[in-house]
């Protein structure tokens, strides 16, 4: 009997320390955080001044930062960092005047930033 727990214990304890191992391996810094509207170059290339809101919407989709009170300016952010990085930050904000796109403001290329 003693011999059976005896066993028991050194196994219990052989997969307690594998188990609680593999907690400590997952590297946390490493975690890639991607947020706002992905803004593939294809897609603003296929932006035309005169487009109506709808035909925008459909092409771009929908903007995550939605005005309150203009709806004549929709905004696209998008942001990238892996783990504690520099973080990557692209925009696109599109202009309406009766209801047609009238101008677009644009910054596509990947500014660096350095936020602690």
């Amino acid at each position: 009997m003693f011999q059976i727990t005896r066993i028991f214990f050194f196994l219990m304890s052989i997969i307690s320390v594998f188990a609680l191992s593999q907690c400590a391996s997952y590297d946390f810094s490493r975690r890639v955080v991607q947020q706002g509207n992905l803004i593939p170059q294809e897609k603003v290339d296929r932006l035309r001044l005169g487009m109506s809101k709808q035909e925008v919407a459909i092409l771009m989709g929908t903007s995550l930062l939605s005005p309150l009170f203009n709806n004549d300016r929709w905004d696209y952010a998008y942001t990238w960092r892996k783990g504690m990085g520099p973080m990557s930050k692209r925009y696109i904000v599109l202009y309406f005047k009766h209801n047609r796109l009238a101008r677009i403001d644009k910054n596509l290329e990947d500014k660096l930033h350095n936020t602690i």
